[in-house]
């Protein structure tokens, strides 16, 4: 709360009105002020739930700058006035769904392996998101240290064969008959919760799939269910009761800093990290590894020792070694997760607004053409 929050950034906290908005001042201590070009003494942050009611903001010139709502891509790009003002980047985050591997029916590894494979990747990115996202395979994308994003030894079912991998007319074959063998002939009996966090885009995009799957498995029962942000991180917490818990959940993890510790260690070791998926050393789930017979929990716990191991190696080939290795446990043989696409920043910027491009925002070097603004805005 303002008054109480010690920071040392180049801007501090004035103003919080919970759920509505938040104003952000210029920190006069802030040492560097001299090193940068920004003009921005004041930022206010709107609070908005939905992506089309930011969009509507931007074009009533409420907002300096605004993502773009999945339905209105085809729009912005073709419209001669919006498409100048839109920018697309990548980003270091991943989407993707995990399963909560100690609850039926993807508690089974077959079951895991076969609804990843029953997602198109490739026609959810050209058709649904269309913002130039890229179909994931492993957790970590490709500006990542140690990462193995497009690698076909992992989860090739999850890269259209444009990228080296199997397509999805292939995938969904595989995927019937690991479906059928775990005891689901065609999704028969087969029933599970997908859940999300309330959004539209995330909607829209777990109808896709939601689709995807019942084709692939047409007598499945697949119902999709929302939760509000703060309650639905407490639903899929590793410590929740396993009654209350979906089966798949959607999430999307982007970087504290570039380095694959920061993915497959601290999200999903199974000692040391958040865990959601629930990983267990004692999961006796059986599963052929590098063609031998062991089990999910063996993996679970060579997976932690990657991990653990990759922390301490000081040679950096061994470490990326090590971490492709965890991608495939996580990814593939294991499956405690589905990849969907690797994100991009779709972002509108109204043209009196000079800003650079980072990971992080940092206002301190945006600057604001205000004789600009006045004129376009009246």
């Amino acid at each position: 709360e303002p008054g109480n929050i010690v920071t040392n950034g180049p801007y501090c906290m004035k103003e919080w009105v919970h759920e509505d908005h938040m104003v952000m001042v210029k920190n006069p201590y802030w040492p560097d002020w001299d090193k940068v070009e920004g003009n921005i003494d004041e930022i206010y942050f709107t609070m908005v739930q939905e992506a089309s009611t930011e969009f509507a903001m931007y074009l009533n010139d409420e907002l300096d700058y605004s993502g773009v709502p999945l339905p209105e891509m085809d729009h912005v790009k073709s419209d001669p006035v919006l498409s100048q003002q839109l920018t697309i980047r990548p980003f270091p985050c991943t989407y993707y769904y995990g399963f909560t591997t100690t609850k039926p029916p993807v508690d089974d590894p077959r079951v895991r392996r076969a609804l990843s494979m029953a997602i198109d990747r490739k026609t959810l990115v050209e058709e649904v998101t269309k913002g130039g996202q890229i179909p994931a395979n492993t957790f970590a994308p490709g500006m990542i240290f140690g990462n193995a994003a497009g690698d076909p030894d992992i989860a090739p079912w999850a890269l259209p064969e444009d990228m080296g991998g199997w397509g999805y007319e292939r995938a969904v074959e595989e995927a019937r008959k690991l479906m059928a063998e775990a005891g689901y002939p065609d999704g028969e009996g087969l029933e599970f919760v997908l859940m999300h966090n309330v959004s539209e885009g995330h909607a829209r995009i777990a109808q896709a799939i939601q689709a995807m799957w019942l084709e692939a498995f047409p007598k499945a029962n697949i119902r999709i269910e929302t939760q509000e942000w703060k309650v639905y991180l407490k639903t899929i917490a590793k410590d929740t009761p396993i009654e209350n818990v979906p089966a798949v959940w959607r999430l999307g993890w982007c970087q504290d800093y570039p380095d694959e510790n920061n993915w497959v260690h601290e999200v999903f070791n199974p000692v040391e990290g958040a865990n959601r998926p629930r990983l267990s050393l004692d999961d006796p789930h059986p599963v052929v590894y590098n063609g031998e017979e062991t089990t999910i929990g063996a993996l679970a716990k060579r997976f932690s020792d990657l991990t653990l191991r990759a922390q301490m190696e000081q040679d950096p080939e061994v470490r990326k070694a090590l971490y492709k290795e965890a991608e495939k446990l996580l990814c593939d043989d294991i499956c405690a997760i589905a990849p969907i696409y690797y994100y991009t920043q779709v972002t509108l910027t109204k043209p009196w607004l000079t800003r650079h491009w980072h990971d992080t925002p940092h206002y301190e070097t945006w600057s604001i053409d205000v004789a600009a603004r006045e004129a376009a805005t009246g």
